[in-house]
């Protein structure tokens, strides 16, 4: 492969850094998939319980998740790009 300097650079074990990588991700892929299943099975469980008990205080916190959750994602919009530099850095440090 060709870097800037157009100098030719030789790859030293990319099957093991491949093998690392798919790890890490599915690791990481089954985390995250058990924790969503886990947390909508206690978003509806819990938001039962509470709009039986007081319709109005489940509507305040409807609406205060909402909010946050605006708010979390308009803050954070430029942390994937973040991310993407810091992979391709590290990438980049493999070689």
């Amino acid at each position: 492969e060709n870097n800037a300097g157009d100098e030719v650079v030789q790859i030293d074990n990319p099957d093991q850094r491949i093998t690392q990588d798919i790890d890490s991700f599915t690791a990481v892929s089954l985390s995250f998939g058990i924790t969503a299943l886990t947390s909508v099975i206690d978003l509806f469980s819990f938001s039962s319980i509470l709009y039986s008990i007081y319709p109005p205080l489940f509507g305040a916190i409807v609406a205060y998740a909402t909010l946050g959750t605006g708010l979390t994602a308009y803050v954070g919009r430029d942390l994937s790009k973040q991310n993407f530099a810091a992979l391709r850095s590290e990438a980049d440090f493999r070689y």
